[in-house]
């Protein structure tokens, strides 16, 4: 995996762009459980949200963050139609922890299953391209 996409290095070296993707998740995340809140408190969530990214969250990715956010709200159980802090770090947490067994288990973990089924559907959409 390349290191330049890990939220640490992105801590480093973009802040910018880090927070302007945590402002764009948060908005997102409230559309998708039916929330509307203020424009303050997106961009205090936000923060909050980027905080806990770079100081529990730095060596997952900004697409796995989302792929946690998206998997979550789907299938998560009821207290995942509330966002706030417990909640999102529950989340991220409980795939983290997921992950970590599965690597020690020697398995594919849910983000790497989700990355070859996205090459898999880009794979077939470029050569349905080339057919044509």
């Amino acid at each position: 995996m390349d290191k330049t996409e890990k939220i640490f290095y992105r801590f480093k070296h973009d802040q910018k762009s880090l927070k302007l993707e945590c402002v764009d998740l948060i908005s997102k995340t409230y559309i998708e459980i039916g929330q509307k809140p203020d424009k303050e408190t997106i961009v205090l969530n936000a923060n909050l949200l980027y905080n806990d990214l770079i100081n529990s969250y730095g060596g997952m990715t900004m697409d796995e963050i989302r792929f946690v956010f998206h998997k979550s709200i789907r299938e998560g159980e009821e207290s995942s139609v509330f966002l706030n802090v417990r909640t999102w770090n529950k989340w991220l947490r409980e795939h983290k922890q997921s992950e970590q067994l599965r690597r020690q288990n020697r398995q594919l973990t849910a983000w790497n299953l989700h990355e070859e089924k996205q090459k898999q559907i880009n794979t077939v959409i470029n050569n349905s391209k080339l057919i044509k």
